[in-house]
C-alpha cells in the first residue's frame, strides 16, 4: 500500500472529518508525498504518495495509478453529532465571552446537508469501486470518523516505512 486515494464527501472542507484533512494526516503517517489534480507525472510515479479526492468530482488520473483507495464513508449522524457539538462550543463561548481555548474545528451545518446528499451517492460508489478498471486496487471502506481515527493510527505500523525526521505526530480525529 503505497499510493493511495484518500475519497470523502466534498462539503467537509475542514475539521476532523475532512477528507483533505485525513490525506494530509496519512501522507505525514506514511512519509509519502501528498499530491493533488494537478501533480506533475513525475511525482505520481514516485513509490509512495497519498492524494485526496472528493466522491462524485474525482478524476480517473489519480485512480489509475492508486494501489488502495480510502473511501470516508462516514454515517450522516457522525456529521450531525459534530455539528451538535459545534453549537454547544458556540453556546459556551458566548457564555464565557472570553474563552481561553481556541474553537474546536467542527462541522458546519452544509457539511451535515451534503452528508445526507452523499448517502444517496453511496449505492453508485459500490458500483464504481467494484469496476473491473479498478480492480488492481485495495479498497478500504471507513464507516465512522472513530474507524478512520484507529485506521490511521495503525498505517504506520503496518507500512513498514521509517519516520520522517523532523515530522511531528499528525492531527487526531475524534468523533
Amino acid at each position: 500500500m503505497l499510493r493511495i486515494v484518500v475519497v470523502g464527501p466534498p462539503a467537509a472542507t475542514s475539521g476532523p472529518l475532512c477528507f483533505r484533512e485525513f490525506a494530509r494526516a496519512l501522507a505525514l503517517r506514511l512519509g509519502a508525498h501528498q499530491v493533488t489534480q494537478e501533480s506533475s507525472p513525475a511525482v505520481l510515479r514516485d513509490e509512495a504518495w497519498v492524494g485526496a479526492e472528493p466522491v462524485g468530482l474525482f478524476t480517473e488520473r489519480l485512480f489509475r495509478q492508486a494501489d488502495t483507495i480510502v473511501w470516508l464513508h462516514f454515517s450522516p449522524l457522525a456529521f450531525l453529532r459534530d455539528w451538535a457539538a459545534r453549537a454547544r462550543d458556540l453556546l459556551l463561548a458566548a457564555a464565557r465571552r472570553h474563552g481561553l481555548h481556541a474553537p474546536t474545528p467542527r462541522a458546519t451545518w452544509r457539511d451535515v446537508r451534503a452528508a445526507f446528499a452523499h448517502l444517496m451517492i453511496a449505492p453508485e460508489m459500490y458500483a464504481l469501486l467494484q469496476h473491473p478498471a479498478l480492480a488492481h486496487a485495495r479498497v478500504i471502506e471507513l464507516r465512522s470518523p472513530r474507524e478512520a481515527d484507529f485506521w490511521l493510527m495503525m498505517q504506520r505500523r503496518r507500512s513498514g516505512l521509517a519516520a520522517p525526521h523532523g515530522a511531528g505526530s499528525p492531527p487526531q480525529f475524534s468523533s
